[in-house]
């Protein structure tokens, strides 16, 4: 018999540590079930830890679907996959299921106040959260005439519909949880998004894009926050002194005096030179790190592997210039299988971390040893360098690996700090070299040429526009391309 989807994912992904900790969680009862949307897929725990008196919530995302489930708990464990917290959670989530606890009471909605957990406008979501009926007559009525939009300010829009010869009333705003409240007189008790507040999204929608709230968000709080850490407010002359960019719609401070130091600088965590104007401002919706010198973190692709996949991905850490763009000195090599000081570092090399780490070549001996035929007893056999591994590990290998490395591409696609290491060269700073990153998929296409009395055919790849023989790629192993 098959293991529940739920138990499959804390074997698979927890160490044997957090297996245990978290069935003791769950055995002592320290998982309760606060929040629970049937509509979504979504549940919130409230976990007691099991050595202290201390709570965290875990929220478990399409825990109906294995392949879009996500699970996040709030406390600061990073040395693997999931926590003692989130097994607990997930086996006290699978309990439910088994004893049939989770079957929602019959839900009537009013229309006058429904919340919409989406963060910008997604038609996926409102398909989910109207009746089918109602989303055809939405984009029928937009064929034909349009919403009156009459307010659009602070994340807020005000718009009358006109449905029927009635006009209705629709407000839809953002709210501290960036969420959307939404409200409306017109009667439907069955989804929380009726007929006149579909139309107006849908017309925001195509006229302004998914993220148009984001567009009429007032950003002054947020630019004020950031220039409070210098002792400047809006009001104050900037010349000279200071500038925004924006970064996917949010304001960065940039500080163009060097003279212009902070007045709250937080503690420091090492006594590391520093300089106050490269410290973080505090991390709130609308933030943005501050230009200047800072510790940061980079990723090091080590083709020098001699066993599958032929790569391993490693971690250097530095002091970085002015410009965020490159390091000015040696760096150093992070041990990854122990614990890590992030304190100093911002938050995207923060969340790097357990990307990486879960790459790293323990983990996917973890993953081997409960997956492959050799289950339990995998990390027991001995291994040569050049002994080739049997297709159905390297198979096993790829699915672990492969959306992992999708998602360290996507994050790292324009980040400076990429290098490799190859030429069975020493792991020493002059020898990394900057590595660009190409995010998008490789699609093979093949080439048909005449030759003699038969036809050659060629495999090619294509990389920024750039058209190269398949067998051109230096590594051994399908999973990237050099």
């Amino acid at each position: 018999m098959a293991l529940p989807h739920l138990i499959k994912f804390v074997y698979t992904n927890g160490t044997d540590e957090v297996i245990r900790r978290g069935k003791k969680i769950h055995a002592i009862g320290y998982a309760e079930m606060i929040e629970y949307d049937e509509l979504m897929g979504a549940v919130t725990f409230r976990v007691k830890d099991d050595s202290y008196s201390t709570y965290y919530k875990v929220h478990i995302q399409h825990f109906k679907d294995p392949k879009t489930m996500s699970v996040r708990c709030s406390c600061p464990y990073n040395l693997g996959d999931i926590c003692r917290h989130e097994a607990g959670a997930l086996i006290q989530l699978q309990e439910l299921l088994d004893r049939n606890l989770l079957k929602a009471e019959a839900i009537q909605y009013d229309q006058r106040h429904t919340v919409v957990k989406m963060k910008y406008i997604d038609l996926k979501t409102i398909r989910l959260l109207c009746s089918a009926k109602t989303l055809a007559d939405a984009e029928s009525y937009l064929s034909e005439k349009k919403a009156t939009i009459e307010y659009a300010k602070d994340e807020m829009v005000r718009a009358t519909v006109d449905v029927d010869d009635t006009p209705y009333q629709v407000v839809i705003k953002k709210n501290e949880e960036r969420n959307f409240d939404t409200s409306c007189i017109y009667e439907d008790t069955h989804h929380p998004l009726c007929l006149p507040k579909v139309i107006v999204l849908l017309q925001l929608f195509q006229k302004h894009g998914a993220h148009y709230f984001d567009s009429i968000r007032n950003w002054d709080n947020e630019k004020n926050k950031l220039l409070a850490a210098y002792g400047y407010t809006l009001g104050d002359d900037l010349k000279g002194k200071f500038e925004f960019a924006y970064k996917d719609g949010k304001p960065f401070l940039r500080v163009l005096d060097t003279t212009i130091k902070r007045i709250n600088p937080p503690a420091a965590v090492q006594p590391q030179p520093v300089s106050t104007d490269t410290q973080e401002v505090e991390d709130t919706p609308g933030t943005a790190l501050v230009n200047g010198s800072g510790q940061r973190l980079g990723i090091v692709f080590n083709l020098n592997h001699r066993s599958f996949p032929f790569f391993l991905v490693e971690v250097v850490q530095g002091e970085s210039d002015g410009e965020q763009q490159k390091f000015t000195g040696r760096v150093e090599k992070i041990d990854l299988t122990k614990f890590v000081n992030i304190d100093s570092l911002n938050e995207a090399d923060r969340q790097m971390i357990p990307t990486i780490r879960r790459m790293q070549e323990a983990e996917v001996t973890r993953y081997l040893n409960r997956n492959s035929p050799f289950s339990g007893i995998w990390e027991n056999i001995i291994h040569h360098e050049n002994d080739e591994l049997p297709e159905e590990t390297r198979n096993l290998m790829i699915e672990y690996l492969h959306p992992k490395l999708r998602k360290l591409f996507n994050d790292i696609a324009v980040n400076p700090f990429v290098f490799y290491l190859n030429g069975h060269k020493p792991f020493r700073t002059d020898n990394l070299k900057l590595a660009g990153i190409v995010p998008e998929p490789i699609v093979p296409f093949f080439k048909v040429a005449p030759k003699k009395n038969n036809y050659e055919i060629t495999c090619w790849v294509k990389l920024n526009g750039k058209e190269l023989l398949l067998q051109e790629n230096q590594l051994g192993s399908n999973l990237m391309f050099f």
